[in-house]
């Protein structure tokens, strides 16, 4: 039978734990509510969920850094599932994440401070964060700006950091430097924003209310966070 790509990943996760056969057979009805049934399987084998509360809650949080404790697999093969991706985990520390983001920004041609706190954002600098919505790893990439990337494996944190950083410099330079825009765009999508004709940081102020409202607190909380690391 052929699947939608994005439940493949899922029906390995599913064949391991209950059988090639059960999980076959419950195949023929793909539709949300599999997707759900099959998401929620991940979660209670054990895979980190992000939720839109969670990142709002981190965006209305303590200016203060929080990075996850313990280590992340850097090498994972594309056929292996989610569990067995992050069985094997390398050592990654604070500065190391710290030095992966300076590398990245200085490397592709993006304001550290900036890949930083979008960083902080998306995954609270947790590699292997999911949210509801598919969006993966430290930069929250879904899996199409991720193929466009050239990402193979969204959760190695230096693929993911690539993709995420050349995506988010492809905004910058089509929005002609406004980061309020590249931003919005970033959280809400080019095509939400395009279509409210926001070109500038000027326009996007003025049409402010027509974005979603998670999208307003996202470029809100990273430009106050930028502001006062600059003030300090």
């Amino acid at each position: 039978m052929n699947l939608p790509v994005s439940l493949q990943p899922y029906l390995n996760q599913l064949s391991q734990s209950y059988g090639a056969s059960t999980a076959q057979a419950a195949l023929p009805a793909v539709d949300e509510g599999m997707f759900s049934d099959v998401l929620q399987a991940q979660l209670a084998a054990g895979q980190r969920v992000i939720t839109a509360e969670e990142i709002i809650a981190e965006l209305d949080g303590s200016p203060e850094w929080n990075f996850p404790q313990g280590s992340y697999d850097n090498h994972v093969d594309d056929s292996t599932s989610l569990n067995g991706a992050m069985s094997g985990r390398a050592s990654l520390s604070t500065s190391a994440v710290l030095e992966k983001i300076d590398r990245m920004a200085r490397s592709i041609g993006v304001d550290k401070d900036l890949v930083r706190e979008v960083v902080r954002a998306e995954s609270n600098f947790n590699p292997s964060a999911v949210s509801r919505a598919g969006a993966k790893g430290l930069m929250q990439l879904m899996d199409p700006t991720a193929r466009a990337m050239n990402v193979r494996n969204v959760y190695n944190p230096d693929e993911n950091l690539a993709g995420g950083t050349k995506y988010l410099k492809s905004l910058l330079d089509r929005y002609d430097g406004n980061v309020k825009v590249a931003l919005a765009a970033y959280n809400a999508g080019p095509g939400r924003v395009s279509r409210l004709g926001i070109d500038s940081d000027m326009e996007l102020e003025e049409k402010y209310d027509q974005l979603p409202l998670e999208t307003q607190r996202y470029v809100e909380k990273i430009m106050n966070r930028l502001q006062s690391d600059r003030t300090s």
